[in-house]
């Protein structure tokens, strides 16, 4: 009998590598450099990242929010660090649709 589980395609998160594969660490974002910005600081708390492809994936998809300048994504504490002029609710929202549940950290 075979006991190794497959992964449904489906199941998946968008633009993630290895699904149920196990974690590395990213780096953690320059908070320094981030908080000497005009803009505003967005914290996000992020379920779901369990790679640097997740992490890819992310940080890519809160660049792509208009009025985001910069975004940076920490896998070992889950926080997404965004910089810009957009409400972090929205952001929020474009995570869960790319299947990555996240809360504003305020």
């Amino acid at each position: 009998m075979n006991t190794h589980q497959t992964t449904n395609a489906n199941q998946r998160k968008s633009g993630c590598c290895c699904a149920g594969k196990s974690s590395i660490s990213s780096a953690a974002p320059d908070t320094n450099s981030v908080s000497r910005s005009s803009q505003p600081l967005h914290q996000l708390q992020v379920q779901g990242a369990t790679c640097g492809g997740c992490v890819k994936s992310i940080e890519h998809t809160l660049k792509s929010v208009s009025g985001v300048s910069e975004a940076s994504m920490d896998l070992a504490t889950g926080v997404a660090s965004v910089v810009g002029a957009v409400d972090a609710d929205h952001l929020v929202e474009v995570l869960q649709g790319v299947g990555f549940p996240a809360a504003v950290i305020r």
